[in-house]
């Protein structure tokens, strides 16, 4: 699939990892002849191989099969928010939006057993903590049962598209009064100024 990456806005995979970790809810597209399958799901890097991504779907939704039998793109959204034409120093210019993104392109492969096990204990850990809840604490037979619901499976990643839109095409002088205005915004925009300033080199 075409996509318009400038490339003073272009990052290396590296970054496209960092970005999937930081970020891990993402969108699932895979391409079918009629019409692509596209999912809203949980992605996480697999601990044992950067360039794979852990997951996992319903088995009643039928792009739990279609993954597997075709490529897919994972998309990964970052910081991102609205730059008004009002913070730059320079006139005439326009509003905008800043952004970081990540394509994921590669191959699924179904995950079972202890392997799933495996992937749905390292799920819980990221958002639970080591003394959170574990699916170790499900009686087996509801353990078992719940993974008889689901397709478990692993996205070996051929290639990275990263794009950051952090504003490289402005003047110094630009960047860092869209900066400034930033930090004293809320949360989302003070991480979308710290992701702007380390790209700039401040």
């Amino acid at each position: 699939m075409p996509f318009y990456q400038p490339p003073s806005f272009a990052a290396a995979a590296n970054v496209g990892r960092s970005l999937a970790h930081d970020f891990p809810f993402a969108t699932l597209l895979t391409q079918q002849p009629d019409t692509p399958w596209l999912s809203h799901l949980l992605l996480l890097p697999d601990p044992s191989d950067p360039d794979c991504l852990l997951g996992h779907l319903a088995a009643a939704n039928g792009h739990s099969q279609a993954l597997l039998q075709a490529p897919s793109i994972a998309i990964f959204h970052g910081e991102h928010d609205y730059i008004s034409p009002r913070w730059y120093v320079s006139a005439g210019m326009v509003p905008t939006w800043n952004y970081r993104v990540a394509h994921a392109h590669g191959q699924a492969e179904a995950v079972s057993g202890d392997e799933l096990s495996s992937l749905l204990t390292q799920l819980a850990a990221r958002f639970e903590g080591a003394d959170g809840w574990s699916p170790a604490q499900l009686p087996a037979a509801a353990l078992a049962a719940m993974q008889r619901g689901i397709v478990g499976f692993r996205l070996r990643v051929s290639r990275w598209e990263v794009k950051e839109k952090l504003s490289q095409n402005r003047s110094a002088a630009d960047v860092a009064a869209v900066i400034a205005t930033l930090q004293a915004g809320d949360a989302g925009q003070q991480q979308l100024a710290a992701r702007m300033l380390a790209a700039s080199g401040g």
